[in-house]
């Protein structure tokens, strides 16, 4: 092989190798786990040999405020998927929601004002949830879109935890709000299964339920944010929040080297000031030192760089409907073919033929 493709195979190897260090599954809160165990025991499965196998002790998941390891949950839930020979298994475990379910961001949402208030809260506080997944906003037209990114990488458990995800949401807003917060429409990014599946998604969500879409997201009708809820207490509210960034602060990690370099880049991409000596400045050191210290850690800038923009390039690709041109401002590209050619370089295929795949 040249030294220059061995040289390029060895950049992008590196790349991918950053790309899955970042999502190693984190943390699961318990209340998550909990709402699946209950399902696996009315249908019968025998969930103590399951835990056994996995070595998590029944008596560990008394207590809410306990966590697993996201790959010991994801293992159980393939497990449990397995053996349940239920193919919407995700989907009928959103019966079990309750406040308890998210944690405390449970009990936040039910002590906020209006359901809009509920909802903006969960960004914040998801992560004491769990690492499963990104909760995102937007708007489109007369409707408020709220999507979930779930970062798992087993295909299987993620489409279960998806429709778990997405139908928990609509049964807890119909917990808060009495049953007056019907979706206008549902979109998966999933095959549509059998007729017969798609009808009970259809029955769950009581509103169109469409497959193929490019995100997973629900969409309500604006004018429900404003809906109020009976179970508001201010006071409360500030005392659970207070808890709630006590916990996030707790389970925050100094961030390493290239963390800081990573999150200096993701944040600046847009405006064009991500170059290493923009990073370096920010960090009080000169662009050499930050190179020197990168290398000590065994990666370039560059390869960060890269790391990062593919990560976003992907999501974009898989998750929006931007043209390409509107992608590569967004990662800091000076013109789309640039972009194209940096893909392509990395990925073996353009990013119109990503975003067909």
């Amino acid at each position: 092989m040249p030294e220059s493709q061995s040289n390029d195979h060895e950049m992008n190897r590196t790349i991918f190798s950053l790309s899955q260090d970042k999502s190693q599954l984190g943390q699961v809160s318990v209340s998550v786990i909990n709402q699946y165990l209950q399902l696996a025991t009315e249908q019968q499965i025998a969930t103590d040999y399951l835990l056994q196998s996995l070595e998590i002790h029944p008596d560990y998941l008394n207590d809410n405020s306990h966590a697993i390891s996201g790959i010991k949950f994801q293992q159980l839930l393939s497990a449990l998927i397995s053996v349940s020979k239920d193919p919407l298994f995700g989907l009928h475990t959103a019966q079990f929601v309750q406040p308890s379910s998210y944690s405390v961001l449970g009990f936040i949402s039910m002590n906020c004002e209006t359901l809009g208030e509920a909802i903006s809260k969960i960004p914040s506080f998801e992560k004491l949830v769990g690492d499963m997944g990104l909760t995102s906003f937007d708007q489109e037209g007369d409707c408020f879109k709220i999507s979930w990114d779930c970062l798992y990488s087993n295909a299987l458990v993620c489409r279960h935890m998806i429709d778990n995800c997405l139908a928990s949401w609509v049964n807890f807003a119909h917990y808060l709000a009495n049953k007056k917060t019907a979706p206008v429409k549902v979109h998966f990014c999933r095959k549509p299964p059998v007729k017969l599946q798609q009808q009970e998604y259809q029955k769950l969500f009581n509103c169109p339920v469409l497959f193929n879409q490019r995100t997973n997201s629900i969409f309500f009708e604006k004018r429900l944010l404003d809906y109020p809820l009976h179970h508001g207490n201010k006071q409360l509210l500030n005392t659970l929040e207070t808890h709630a960034n006590e916990q996030l602060n707790a389970m925050q990690k100094p961030a390493t080297l290239i963390e800081q370099t990573e999150q200096f880049i993701l944040k600046n991409l847009f405006s064009g000031l991500f170059r290493q000596q923009d990073v370096a400045e920010s960090m009080g050191m000169s662009a050499k030192t930050l190179q020197r210290k990168l290398h000590a850690e065994g990666v370039s800038f560059q390869q960060i760089l890269d790391s990062v923009r593919l990560n976003q390039a992907k999501h974009y690709l898989k998750y929006s409907s931007q043209r390409l041109y509107q992608i590569s401002q967004q990662l800091g590209f000076s013109e789309t073919r640039s972009f194209h050619r940096w893909f392509l370089k990395l990925m073996q295929k353009t990013p119109g033929q990503f975003r067909q795949k």
